[in-house]
């Protein structure tokens, strides 16, 4: 994550945690419950004020951050007491998991101390920063800046790795590049980092746009695939008789990634108005294309897009389409953590 996206991130504290007042949200719902467990007080509803929160958390918009940034609000604590992990932790707090109306007091304000905290950290770094900022040379007003996270079981431990995956990630270029009609010399390399191998790509809004729906897509191929293979453990859980169930479950799995990767390869021909008769080998490199990122992602690869300005001119259309997969993905990657891990203990 670089500088202007670190103030970025602490300008959106400000403007959807402070803003938002989700701390004074949740401080009302503590009081009214602290104060029914005071002796010879008459019991208040809370219904009223538990809403009040659940709405404030589900505006909180953490599909317009970046995945560095929401790696940054989670480093802060912030990030799973807000949005859907946040309501969960709440629901849970107050209904599921709930020992007695005290406990959920005292958890309330251990959440109330970690917005405390963190929106303070926060401030203090942005003031630390104001005045400090400088341009990304790669910010240009018609590029999109892509991060490739080598991270999971798509990690580059040695130069085999770094051979394959490199191999892997011109392909994905080459498709993504031809079905546009530029070349894979088109998008750039403009960085890297190290700690789990990080590259940044600099490209045009319209290649960074298919890229971002070929991996919207492909995190709904997931969501369901991860929903098959889920149902297909709790069936050997079971240890019934019959095991061509869990089997036929598993080979249904397999089945709807195959059929998800040629989808998404027609859907994106069609939106880029390819002429499949004419052009076999731009369909068939972006089938490879589609392919190779479906696996990258599926192995714990992270493809991640720095959100350009509304101010873009001419592309304005293709940036708004960037925007909303780039929303949109975020919001499904956090319910493929919830499906996978199973609620806001899912770290433990």
């Amino acid at each position: 994550m670089n500088v202007s996206e670190l103030y970025d991130l602490t300008s959106w504290i400000s403007e959807e945690i402070e803003g938002a007042q989700v701390l004074q949200k949740y401080q009302m719902l503590q009081a009214i419950i602290q104060q029914n467990l005071q002796p010879n007080q008459t019991s208040k509803p809370f219904e009223n004020e538990k809403e009040d929160l659940i709405t404030a958390l589900r505006g909180v918009p953490l599909g317009r951050l970046t995945r560095d940034q929401v790696d940054f609000l989670e480093q802060l604590r912030i990030a799973d007491t807000v949005g859907e992990f946040g309501i969960a932790e709440l629901e849970d707090i107050l209904y599921k998991n709930v020992i007695d109306m005290a406990t959920s007091v005292q958890k309330l304000n251990e959440i109330i101390s970690i917005l405390n905290s963190g929106i303070a950290k926060s401030n203090q770094i942005k003031a630390g920063l104001s005045g400090c900022l400088v341009e990304e040379e790669y910010e240009s007003k018609d590029e999109v800046l892509i991060r490739v996270n080598f991270s999971g079981d798509a990690a580059i431990s040695n130069v085999k790795d770094f051979k394959a995956w490199a191999n892997v990630w011109y392909e994905i270029g080459r498709g993504v590049a031809m079905a546009h009609d530029s070349a894979p010399e088109d998008i750039k390399v403009v960085g890297a980092t190290k700690g789990s191998i990080i590259i940044e790509l600099a490209v045009v809004a319209s290649v960074a746009t298919t890229v971002s729906g070929i991996i919207l897509a492909a995190l709904k191929v997931a969501e369901k695939i991860l929903d098959i293979r889920k149902k297909a453990e709790e069936l050997k859980a079971l240890n019934l008789s019959n095991k061509k169930l869990a089997k036929d479950l598993e080979a249904e799995a397999d089945k709807e990634k195959l059929n998800g990767i040629r989808e998404i390869t027609i859907n994106i021909s069609k939106k880029l108005n390819i002429d499949t008769a004419k052009k076999g080998d731009v369909v068939n490199s972006l089938d490879v294309s589609v392919k190779n990122l479906v696996d990258f992602v599926e192995k714990g690869g992270v493809v991640d897009f720095v959100a350009p300005d509304d101010d873009v001119g001419e592309d304005s259309e293709q940036y708004v389409d960037l925007n909303l997969n780039f929303q949109e993905i975020r919001r499904l990657e956090r319910r493929l953590e919830l499906l996978e891990y199973g609620g806001p203990d899912r770290r433990d």
